[in-house]
């Protein structure tokens, strides 16, 4: 007999040991404890389902409702740990059906080199890929990089006052962007402002907008993330008519002097494989990659799929 229960607080601990877990076992306590924490301190809520089949998990469906109106899923991998493909496909076919009124204006899924079982149980739940997507690092410290000087640019920090001219310039930074062009006109800003603030720990002086020339030519959007002694760039991105003049080499000279300043070891940042100008910088300063992650996309009463997603760190 199978059915199809809502995930509680009691029944959480073992739908994440199967959502975390690898090609050889189960996630441990010690990552369930510290997944749950990261739910529970965040401004987060949270659903899920699970199909059981003679009193055994064998579908997964988790998803985290972001501000700015879209959710991360996740999904467990089908073969591994009594998870069979049916079951999850149905487990997320039905979870994806559940979100549909709270109205978001997209689901993501994102998974390391995604087994063919996966890749393919994603897509026939009407999910399509969208991008390889490529976490980088690099020390705050070495190799060295000097300070913005004070004539190169006036830093206009993030408040109530100056929330209209940061609406504008991310909007911007949006055109012609390398970094998933349909994007474009995917949420109102605000929504994607309100994403942003949720992402590491908001903090109004570490975001701003770079003014050169007495423009507003680009926006630096930075999170302390203290417990991995880091700060992330949760957003960068360049006007139109400032790119190609070095001001996406003057935000990450910016944004290692911010991360010095708040005494975090390392700087962090993803990046659309697809983006060569960026990548190109990026490989300038010295930052490796750490992880490859394909991203898959959800919209409800979609027609004809285009791509839309957050948009990572652009030149």
């Amino acid at each position: 007999m199978t059915t199809i229960e809502r995930i509680g607080p009691d029944t959480l601990p073992e739908a994440l040991e199967l959502l975390l877990a690898t090609r050889t076992r189960r996630a441990d306590t010690q990552q369930v404890r510290s997944y749950r924490a990261y739910l529970d301190q965040g401004p987060l809520n949270w659903e899920g389902l699970q199909v059981l089949r003679s009193g055994r998990v064998r579908g997964v469906f988790f998803a985290m409702l972001l501000p700015g109106r879209s959710a991360i899923v996740m999904t467990a991998v089908p073969g591994q740990h009594g998870i069979e493909s049916e079951d999850q496909l149905e487990a997320l076919q039905r979870g994806l059906e559940q979100l549909e009124p709270r109205k978001l204006h997209y689901a993501q899924i994102l998974v390391e080199t995604p087994v063919p079982e996966l890749r393919q149980l994603i897509e026939q739940a009407g999910l399509r890929h969208l991008a390889r997507l490529h976490y980088l690092q690099r020390d705050a410290s070495y190799p060295w990089a000097d300070p913005p000087l004070e004539h190169e640019a006036d830093w206009l920090t993030f408040d109530e006052r100056t929330y209209d001219e940061f609406a504008r310039t991310l909007a911007k930074t949006y055109q012609d962007s390398l970094d998933c062009a349909e994007l474009t006109g995917l949420r109102p800003i605000r929504d994607v402002i309100a994403s942003h603030q949720a992402t590491g720990r908001f903090e109004p002086h570490m975001w701003a907008v770079a003014r050169v020339a007495g423009q507003s030519a680009a926006a630096l959007l930075l999170a302390v993330v203290p417990q991995a002694s880091a700060v992330e760039v949760v957003y960068m991105g360049v006007t139109p008519s400032f790119r190609r003049r070095g001001v996406g080499a003057l935000l990450l000279r910016q944004a290692l002097h911010k991360c010095r300043q708040a005494r975090q070891r390392t700087l962090t940042l993803v990046v659309d494989a697809r983006n060569t100008p960026a990548r190109q910088l990026y490989e300038r300063f010295a930052f490796q990659t750490l992880t490859t992650r394909e991203a898959y996309l959800y919209r409800w009463g979609e027609g004809p799929w285009r791509c839309a997603a957050t948009t990572p760190a652009r030149e």
